[in-house]
């Protein structure tokens, strides 16, 4: 039986609506890796996430960047796909496979509604892409405590990192410098109520920050020893 050929259909704003079935219906893939993670077969859901990552990348343009509708089910959820994979894999350390896939989601979504720019500059900074995150360093603004986290980093690794920063980082963002600081970040039934509930608090949400970026801080943990040192 032939596969299903999906469609993308132009809108009046100059994106695009993928409508597909079987492989390309990723409503219905993100509702069974929902199931997944909800029976706590994670290794299960990040493999369901990657098929469906790879069945969307197959039937993407290769050579220009195709902007997908947010208002439409299909495409919001298949940009969903692409940033759950990218996160699975930054989990595991795969930083090329994590650039790559948030690559395509600013192709796809040049609004960055998952602010995944914040995440790619971190990865470029990691990998020393330095050209490549001095393209998008305009984009870390420093109204987000991820941002200005991000520049940081940014300065440090690169010889000397910014006072201005640091104490903007420490009077603005307290939360976060807190949590880069602390030997403890615990996850706990405390703080799974907290982040849960309609208004977590700051230390809640600087708490689920540091959770998700643990891995590079296990590895480049210099930038936390020179938090401390400051």
């Amino acid at each position: 039986m032939s596969r299903e050929v999906p469609i993308f259909n132009p809108t009046s704003d100059q994106c695009f609506e993928l409508v597909g079935k079987g492989p390309y219906n990723f409503v219905r893939a993100t509702e069974s890796i929902d199931r997944l993670v909800a029976e706590g077969r994670y290794n299960e859901a990040c493999e369901a996430r990657y098929n469906a990552f790879v069945a969307l990348a197959e039937v993407m343009p290769e050579d220009e960047a195709m902007m997908l509708s947010w208002e439409h089910a299909n495409s919001r959820a298949a940009m969903s796909i692409i940033y759950g994979s990218a996160m699975d894999h930054f989990r595991i350390g795969d930083l090329e496979m994590t650039m790559a896939q948030l690559e395509m989601l600013l192709d796809c979504d040049p609004e960055d509604h998952f602010e995944a720019v914040n995440m790619l500059a971190m990865c470029y900074i990691a990998t020393e892409e330095w050209d490549s995150y001095d393209d998008i360093a305009i984009d870390l603004s420093e109204k987000s405590a991820e941002g200005v986290v991000t520049r940081l980093w940014a300065s440090q690794r690169r010889g000397a990192m910014d006072g201005k920063l640091l104490a903007l980082l420490k009077s603005r963002y307290r939360a976060y410098y807190d949590e880069l600081v602390s030997d403890d970040h615990p996850d706990d039934e405390a703080y799974r109520r907290d982040i849960a509930s309609e208004r977590p608090s700051p230390t809640a949400v600087a708490r689920e920050w540091w959770l998700i970026t643990e891995p590079l801080w296990a590895e480049y943990h210099d930038f936390v020893e020179a938090l401390k040192a400051r």
